[in-house]
């Protein structure tokens, strides 16, 4: 008969689900190592420490995943013993925290509300020199705290309350794992006095048989309809859903029947938490999936859109994306950059992609157009306005571009006493003709752009802040072409054909040791340099390949310990080096060379001595 009943344990132990016996009295009489392990009864402690109580001075870090909505019932109050003084904190609040036990100390806390919809809440600080993190993540839905190079991690079903405890000497004295209804461990506990069980490296189990069952179940409804049914008050039900000390099951309840009379009942349960936590992982990937295509259709669409900005670098797939957001506002957009970097293109390119694309686009190239015609030009004139006007009068390229886009291009140079006006028509959109007296309205969407630093300018009195502030409304800064490197190929690919068919010839490639040398250089002029170096290389190349020889640009030296440099004169390889710092920086500042002087240090006079020598050398290559 033993033997038998010893089989019968054993198989009870091997089943895949659990089982919890209670007799009438709700003692327990069979809780298998199934049941142990979902509920926490068993445990695998990766690390050990001693049975012990929470005390004085001890820190302690907690991260509640929903506060207020645990079982264990910690309130405001009983965060105040840690130091953590939170007057309310609204049900369901992600808290991570720490503090010190009973001293008053002040704790540090990080909170974030239950509305607040996110992914991960980290805390990661230093408390009274002990270093730790803590991480909830709500999609895989476990809790995790972080001290020194030890990581304790808990899987969690719907809420938790995981916490760590140091002693004064900053070692783990206690930590949070499955099981603590069952060990009687949780915070509550311990603030009230309870000891926690030492953990021994491997497995620790509870001793549960003959028992009475709310000793380590709560009266939950799972539990409360176990309890009914082996006093025979519940017929049982099959595969219900519910949750036993917090953690998500399934379970099927029967009578244990003896004799026609029930003499117990049994809970069979089956734990759904990992079910959960690959259901999170899928709709996360699903989710994830789903950003990934919408990101992919927005590059799409605005590679689609500015079809005339030829690049697929993040720079430049970051100025598309930019230019796409203005095109749906008239609001005045402000295009900064370097010359040659494509302003005028881009402008055109927000026109076209907006809703005034039927309308005229205008361009005016402020930095043309001799200062004393500005203001003529731009407003128009009556008839007889000044010597020379036209009898009948002209508009002007305001009332040109009414309905359309304007485009101011080199704003910056705009004279002073015409900035005032300026303003004036973009508050009021409306202006008066030279000479006349008759209010002329119109509806104009402006586009400025500028390769000055109008921030500078501003500074030094050059440029109305007011106006600044009027046109600076949606800033796009076009990146240099040597900050866009990568994009050298496809603008490349663009621009030969049309040359080849501009020039007359036949279609041309360039050889990688071409690409090599042009993605050497720096490209002051940027595009539009590009642009005149591909030209002339066309023009002078007999075969169907350009090749480096037919590239008119000095590409700086990038290693000076080189056999060259080694064979020459100290003070000659200090003054190249020098040089081609001094060369760099130049086409860096765009010829700036008050920048220039200031970053180097240097002198005007030892500027322009270099600059002399630059263009020597340059000149000597020219003639080669």
């Amino acid at each position: 008969m033993g033997d038998f009943v010893l089989d019968i344990k054993d198989f009870v132990d091997d089943m895949n689900e659990g089982l919890i016996a209670i007799d009438r009295h709700a003692r327990i009489v069979a809780y298998n190592r199934k049941a142990k392990d979902m509920i926490g009864a068993s445990r695998n402690c990766i690390r050990g420490h001693q049975s012990g109580k929470l005390e004085k001075g001890d820190i302690v870090i907690l991260a509640f995943t929903a506060f207020g909505q645990d079982a264990g019932g910690i309130t405001e109050e009983d965060l105040r013993l840690f130091g953590i003084d939170l007057l309310h904190i609204e049900k369901g609040t992600t808290l991570l925290a720490v503090g010190q036990y009973g001293t008053g100390v002040p704790g540090k806390s990080k909170l974030n509300g239950p509305s607040n919809i996110i992914e991960q809440f980290i805390m990661s600080d230093e408390f009274m020199d002990a270093q730790f993190t803590s991480k909830i993540d709500f999609v895989d839905h476990y809790v995790e705290i972080n001290i020194e190079k030890e990581k304790f991690r808990y899987y969690y079903n719907n809420y938790f309350n995981h916490f760590v405890i140091l002693d004064r000497n900053k070692h783990v004295k206690f930590y949070q794992m499955g099981g603590y209804t069952l060990w009687n461990e949780d915070l509550k506990d311990l603030i009230n006095g309870a000891s926690f069980s030492a953990k021994q490296v491997g497995y620790n189990e509870k001793t549960l048989l003959d028992r009475p069952l709310v000793e380590f179940h709560k009266e939950e409804e799972i539990i409360k309809d176990l309890m009914d049914c082996a006093k025979g008050d519940h017929i049982g039900y099959f595969r219900k859903s519910g949750s036993i000390n917090g953690i998500n099951v399934i379970s099927t309840l029967k009578p244990i029947l003896r004799e026609k009379e029930v003499v117990g009942g049994v809970l069979i349960i089956s734990d759904i938490t990992r079910l959960q936590i690959t259901e999170n992982q899928r709709n996360r990937a699903y989710r994830k999936l789903k950003e990934v295509n919408a990101v992919l259709e927005d590059a799409k669409k605005y590679d689609d859109t500015f079809s005339c900005i030829i690049g697929s670098s993040h720079r430049i797939q970051e100025i598309k994306k930019m230019a796409y957001m203005a095109s749906r506002f008239k609001s005045t957009v402000l295009i900064l950059g370097e010359s040659g970097t494509g302003k005028s293109v881009l402008a055109r390119g927000i026109h076209k992609a907006s809703e005034l694309r039927d309308g005229p686009f205008v361009e005016v190239n402020l930095n043309s157009i001799p200062e004393s015609l500005i203001e003529s030009e731009l407003f128009g004139y009556e008839k007889g306005a000044f010597t020379g006007a036209n009898q009948k009068g002209k508009k002007g390229y305001f009332e040109l571009a009414d309905r359309g886009t304007l485009f101011l291009d080199e704003i910056g140079d705009l004279p002073k006493a015409l900035q005032v006006k300026l303003l004036h028509v973009i508050q009021n959109r409306s202006f008066y003709r030279v000479g006349g007296s008759e209010e002329v309205q119109v509806d104009v969407r402006i586009i400025a752009a500028t390769n000055r630093n109008l921030e500078k300018d501003v500074k030094e009195n050059r440029f109305r802040e007011d106006l600044y502030y009027r046109i600076n409304v949606f800033p796009i800064k076009q990146p240099p072409l040597r900050e866009r490197i990568e994009d050298l190929h496809e603008i490349v690919a663009y621009i030969l054909p049309r040359l080849t068919k501009k020039i007359g010839v036949e279609d041309k490639v360039v050889s990688p040791e071409t690409y090599e040398k042009m993605s050497q250089y720096s490209w002051p002029g940027n595009i539009r340099e590009l642009e005149n170096v591909l030209e002339r290389a066309v023009a002078i190349s007999e075969g169907q390949t350009i090749l480096p020889s037919h590239l008119h640009i000095k590409v700086a030296h990038k290693h000076w310990m080189n056999d060259t440099a080694i064979l020459k004169p100290l003070k000659s390889t200090l003054q190249e080096v020098e040089l081609d710092v001094i060369e760099r920086l130049m086409h860096y500042t765009n010829e700036d060379k008050d920048k220039v002087m200031e970053i180097l240090n240097i002198k005007k006079t030892k500027l322009y001595e270099s600059l002399k020598l630059i263009k020597g050398k340059d000149s000597e290559i020219s003639e080669l």
